[in-house]
């Protein structure tokens, strides 16, 4: 016979300033900042010149730098939450609601990163 609660995802409930600890592998997103995208431009302008590159899409339209950023966080990664509760249009992203996701500290890189809580469980 199975688990009662098998299927069932368990969404914890945060706090900011509480430790928490990633229990399944997981994809966290931020908005890129302007020396990021500086860099960005940098990069795509010296391709074009070498011929590595075109400066423009399919349509003609110019290239732009990306808005965000994405990094995969392993199981056992500890994070620090920033907001208990925040919506992926704070970095232009346009998915999902809020209350599904928060806001968590990297206190290795120092970063800010948008996460599901369903992938997080308290210290």
């Amino acid at each position: 016979m199975g688990s009662e609660n098998s299927g069932v995802c368990i969404v914890p409930k945060l706090k900011k300033g509480q430790l928490v600890r990633v229990r399944q592998g997981v994809s966290g997103s931020r908005a890129t900042t302007q020396a990021e995208r500086n860099a960005w431009y940098e990069k795509f302008y010296e391709d074009c010149r070498a011929g590595r590159d075109v400066w423009h899409d399919s349509a003609g339209e110019t290239r732009l730098a990306p808005s965000q950023t994405d990094t995969d966080f392993s199981v056992g990664k500890i994070l620090t939450v920033t907001a208990a509760s925040a919506s992926p249009k704070r970095i232009g992203m346009h998915f999902g609601g809020r209350g599904r996701y928060c806001m968590v500290l990297d206190t290795v890189t120092g970063q800010e990163w948008i996460l599901a809580k369903r992938y997080l469980e308290v210290l």
